[in-house]
């Protein structure tokens, strides 16, 4: 058997200055704290966290919401996009996916690929329990046939008795791609092009839908068609996909298309597995693929990340050498998935690896999990002080059905199948900073230190921001402090004066030395709050005005507590 030893490339120097170039404000510059969150995902607003943990929050899983129970969802529903309605009306368009199996297939011998999808429509009342309503636009399966090519099921009859024909593929960029002009607001893919529209095109009730799509005036990215924000901070449009072209590399990578102008495209390889990550022969990470939405001025991504099972390749039969696919390698499809949450502060052409080396929502631990694979989101629908997430989920490993048609599948007593699961989370709760639980420090007046003076003998931990400007009137936080406390100070961001005066020093801690009058951690009413906007109170009503313009710090006092972020309004 050939082997192909690992390479290496090291970039030039110069290159290297153009990306730092490109990065967002070093810790050097001054960042402005206004109406959007500054949260702990990465340690870009933070000088000092000792004494803290950062964790990882996992949503709470309401289970599978959206079965595939009908005849035209034998091979899987997946999530597409999930918007509610000003009546309160949450309406979802989603993949139905059904097994047309051909155990004599030519034109796709891969029997996992044989099967036939297309667009569907569900509501609901309460984005928990979804109808299907009958459309009655396009022909699908009636029936299942268990018998004509066991185990998959494949289709019997056709009827046009389903909710299919959703004619079109769409994303709301402006609540998730950083753009502000309303006639641009969505994007639409229809018969192969792409559009732009100031609302969801209502298909239903108007069959003149079609007139109010404007001409994008170019294509989305020519690798999966993908059109996912509008990057400000270098003047192009940027979609997300898995994998650049040409690909031979031995492992599923992260790709960032990018045009200025819908007509000439750029790419490059902006996630990978890395040294941190596993390799092991039956647990070997890679990312499947990156969603990513524009949020709080960065990108969030959620990330699915696979652990593919080596010990079972399957991709020998398939692929074919071309210029693109130069070099085969054993594909491997088995494996697990669980999704991680990342962000970019460049426009995702670099990702946090931090957090996102462990899960966010993990996979199911048994064979026959309804989530042992955790594979495609919807983008986080806001309900009340709430993030929902649409997950697609598998009761199976993924690709799981083998590559040649005349075998049976992978789970010789069952097929798996893939359904649509919600997962709901606190807004923003994604990582936070958390203090231990000391009660010394509560309880015991003397382990105290006075104001002003540093605390070294303080067991209470003190989060320490860098150098930073303040735009609103007042301070809010997302904080779980009802187990215990929180104070927060604000200090000057000046050099502090030691050694006698003899030597200006910019040492975070020092700020406990520097606080502004008024502002100091006695002067903060403490806080007990579980709330994902508590707004911070001074004593003698003092707001932020009076500091507009100033370098200042912000102080967190906390025990027995987690700061998910905080924000000036």
């Amino acid at each position: 058997m050939l082997r192909f030893p690992a390479t290496i490339i090291l970039a030039g120097v110069s290159l290297l200055a153009l990306k730092l170039q490109a990065a967002p404000a070093s810790s050097n510059q001054l960042q402005t704290v206004d109406s959007r969150w500054q949260l702990f995902l990465d340690d870009f607003i933070v000088a000092r966290s000792t004494g803290f943990d950062r964790v990882v929050h996992h949503p709470r899983s309401m289970g599978v919401v959206i079965p595939a129970d009908k005849p035209w969802e034998t091979t899987a529903v997946a999530p597409g996009f999930f918007m509610r309605r000003e009546d309160g009306t949450f309406v979802a368009f989603y993949s139905a996916i059904w097994w047309a199996p051909d155990p004599e297939g030519k034109t796709q011998p891969d029997r996992a690929q044989q099967y036939v999808g297309a667009s569907a429509y569900a509501t609901s009342k309460d984005g928990i329990h979804w109808e299907k309503p009958n459309l009655g636009l396009i022909e699908a399966p009636a029936g299942i046939d268990w018998e004509k090519s066991p185990p998959l099921p494949s289709p019997k009859g056709v009827s046009r008795e389903n909710n299919l024909g959703v004619p079109f593929g769409i994303r709301d960029m402006g609540q998730f791609g950083n753009v502000t002009n309303p006639a641009r607001r969505f994007v639409v893919s229809y018969n192969g092009k792409g559009y732009f529209a100031s609302e969801v095109p209502d298909f239903l009730k108007n069959a003149n839908w079609t007139n109010k799509l404007t001409s994008c005036g170019g294509t989305f990215s020519p690798r999966g068609k993908a059109l996912d924000y509008w990057d400000d901070l270098h003047g192009e449009w940027v979609g997300i996909v898995q994998n650049a072209v040409p690909h031979w590399l031995p492992t599923r990578e992260i790709a960032r298309f990018a045009s200025k102008d819908l007509a000439q495209w750029t790419s490059d390889i902006v996630l990978t597995p890395d040294p941190a990550d596993p390799h092991l022969i039956n647990y070997y990470d890679e990312p499947m693929g990156l969603s990513p939405f524009w949020a709080e001025g960065v990108v969030f991504g959620l990330l699915s990340w696979f652990h593919s099972d080596r010990t079972n390749p399957d991709g020998g039969p398939v692929l074919q050498k071309t210029t693109e696919y130069p070099i085969i390698w054993p594909w491997a499809r088995k494996g697990v998935n669980e999704m991680r949450i990342t962000i970019s502060r460049d426009g995702g052409q670099t990702w946090e690896r931090d957090c996102s080396r462990e899960a966010w929502i993990p996979h199911g631990t048994e064979e026959d999990s309804y989530d042992r694979l955790v594979i495609s989101p919807s983008l986080p629908l806001k309900v009340g002080d709430e993030d929902w997430f649409y997950m697609g989920v598998f009761n199976g490993d993924h690709l799981s059905t083998t590559a040649n048609a005349k075998q049976n599948s992978y789970y010789s007593d069952r097929v798996r199948k893939g359904q649509i699961a919600l997962y709901i989370q606190k807004h923003n709760r994604y990582v936070s900073l958390r203090a231990p639980n000391q009660r010394a420090a509560l309880t015991k007046p003397e382990l105290r230190p006075a104001a002003g003076s540093l605390s070294a003998s303080n067991p209470k931990p003190v989060l320490i921001t860098r150098p930073l400007l303040l735009s609103g009137k007042s301070l809010q936080l997302n904080v779980e402090a009802n187990r215990g406390m929180m104070r927060v100070a604000i200090a000057s961001g000046d050099p502090v004066e030691t050694l006698n005066g003899t030597t200006l020093s910019t040492a975070p801690h020092l700020a406990e030395l520097n606080m502004l009058k008024g502002f100091s951690f006695d002067d903060c009413e403490p806080i007990h709050a579980n709330s994902t906007e508590h707004t911070v109170q001074f004593k003698d009503g003092l707001t932020l005005e009076g500091l507009h313009g100033r370098k200042v710090r912000l102080l967190f006092e906390m025990v027995d507590a987690d700061l998910y972020g905080f924000r000036s309004l």
